[in-house]
């Protein structure tokens, strides 16, 4: 197996996880935001790992600033993961409060995740079903 698709298989299954626990009421907004941050950084490494890129950071807006250098990458795009970026809790010495992502911001993640992974599947040449 390609290493892509391991990275890809497991942004499905983070993705999948994600919008059943949000559409069934299951876990908090803080679990859901983390599992959507797992799928978006699975997701973009399957890209880098495709392209033969080696991401020097796990950060969305990193890998994503990594693959422009390679393919045009919407601009939508480093709005959204800067959005994202706002509900993460960096390494700190600080101790520093992290808002909870109420229903529309994890609304607006998971159309982001969606769209990520139309994005990662159109240049991998995949569908959902058939990984």
């Amino acid at each position: 197996m390609e290493d892509w698709k391991k990275y890809y298989g497991e942004a499905a299954s983070y993705s999948k996880a994600a919008f059943g626990a949000f559409n069934k009421k299951r876990l908090g907004n803080h679990v859901i935001y983390n599992l959507i941050g797992l799928a978006l950084e699975n997701y973009l490494t399957a890209l880098c790992m495709k392209q033969r890129i080696m991401p020097e950071h796990s950060s969305i807006g990193s890998m994503l600033h990594l693959l422009k250098k390679q393919m045009e990458i919407p601009q939508a795009f480093s709005v959204e993961s800067r959005f994202v970026n706002k509900f993460m809790n960096f390494c700190s010495l600080e101790v520093l409060e992290t808002p909870e992502p109420k229903n529309s911001d994890i609304v607006r993640m998971l159309s982001f995740t969606e769209d990520i992974r139309n994005f990662t599947e159109e240049i991998l040449g995949v569908q959902t079903e058939n990984v």
